[in-house]
């Protein structure tokens, strides 16, 4: 089996970091290079002036454009490559063209050195997001983390019920409680999105802690047969035999690009957690909690957002009720965080899958390395 093939699984599995030598230049950048070409083509044209006529902002594209081909065909020129080809690697002429010649355009074309700094910052910043994003995989890893959920939706949903019941006894009081509507139903977005992000910081941090309990020791095998078994039908060469097999430790990068598979996958179960908390409360309090008991709770009147009719009874959907779900959903999901990790049973059961894929990650790379 060509190494070709393990790498690019290894990249489908979100842990490019497994392969050998991989780099920012060759391995990183280039596979930037489409989405990075798009943004230099548009940050081209942004000095383009609204009050100008039609037929000048055409020509601004246009030259945008030819900038864009030019630039490319002249640093394939300077690499020794033929001027059309996509470059095989990324380096600091490649960076710097990026980053410099959109700046120069505001200023030669109307002096605006502020536009000309907050280009340089942007498109510095979005050269470090596209990096990190490609370097550790985080679209592979997102995507192999929806379809892991998709198929251990029924042990999810298992793990929900079992930590129903403890939700309930708490969250069912606060849902009901006069104070709840006064503070959640009664926030301001910006507030209400800032103190879901505050629970979606702590949920994370809760769950970060249990990772390196779980993933340690999973480098360790006992023999060949043991890795060509947990390496199961990847595409992979056979595995050595004989000795028990000598893996070398996992570097920084590697570490850390597997607790990242880890987190989200995890994360994504604890979301999925968290959202089937909301949606019961929005459905009970669409059944149980009328628009005149919120009026009388929160003492303003609420906010209608809709109304369903079912036979003769009429069912009104409030922005508070949404507000409030909201917020438990939020708490939910520190709650469940907590508990996967306090609780030994359940959190064996709540990362036994992702452990297994992880264990087939490392198998593979022993096999690799080898």
């Amino acid at each position: 089996m060509a190494h070709s093939d393990t790498e690019r699984w290894f990249v489908k599995r979100g842990v490019p970091h497994f392969i050998s030598a991989y780099n920012a230049r060759e391995d990183v950048l280039t596979r930037t290079l489409p989405f990075l070409a798009v943004v230099f083509m548009f940050s081209a044209i942004s000095a383009i002036d609204l009050d100008w006529p039609p037929w000048a902002m055409i020509l601004a594209v246009l030259a945008g454009l030819i900038l864009l081909a030019s630039a490319w065909m002249l640093i394939n020129r300077m690499r020794g490559r033929p001027p059309r080809s996509r470059p095989n690697e990324v380096g600091g002429v490649e960076i710097s063209v990026f980053l410099l010649v959109p700046v120069l355009l505001p200023v030669l074309f109307g002096g605006d050195l502020a536009g000309a700094g907050l280009t340089f910052v942007t498109l510095l910043a979005i050269l470090i997001l596209a990096y990190l994003v490609t370097s550790y995989g985080l679209v592979a890893i997102t995507v192999w983390g929806v379809g892991q959920m998709a198929r251990t939706l029924a042990e999810t949903f298992r793990l929900f019920t079992r930590s129903l019941p403890l939700l309930l006894l708490g969250f069912m009081f606060l849902f009901v409680n006069a104070e709840a509507w006064q503070s959640a139903g009664r926030l301001d977005q910006p507030l209400l999105l800032a103190v879901i992000g505050l629970f979606a910081v702590l949920a994370a941090v809760f769950l970060l802690t249990q990772i390196p309990r779980e993933v340690a020791g999973l480098n360790d095998f006992s023999s060949w047969a043991d890795v060509k078994e947990w390496a199961d039908d990847a595409p992979v060469a056979s595995a050595a035999s004989g000795e028990p097999p000598e893996i070398p430790e996992l570097s920084r990068r590697e570490t850390g690009n597997l607790w990242l598979v880890v987190f989200v996958s995890q994360a994504f179960r604890v979301f999925l957690v968290s959202s089937l908390v909301g949606v019961f409360f929005v459905a009970l309090g669409l059944l149980i909690i009328r628009p005149e008991t919120v009026a009388l709770w929160t003492a303003v009147a609420p906010t209608v957002l809709a109304t369903f009719t079912v036979g003769r009874i009429e069912i009104e959907l409030t922005s508070e009720l949404i507000r409030v779900s909201a917020f438990l959903a939020a708490f939910a999901a520190v709650y469940f965080s907590v508990y996967t990790t306090t609780d030994p049973t359940l959190r064996a059961e709540f990362f036994e899958d992702t452990v297994a894929e992880v264990k087939q990650n490392l198998a593979v790379r022993a096999i690799y390395l080898s």
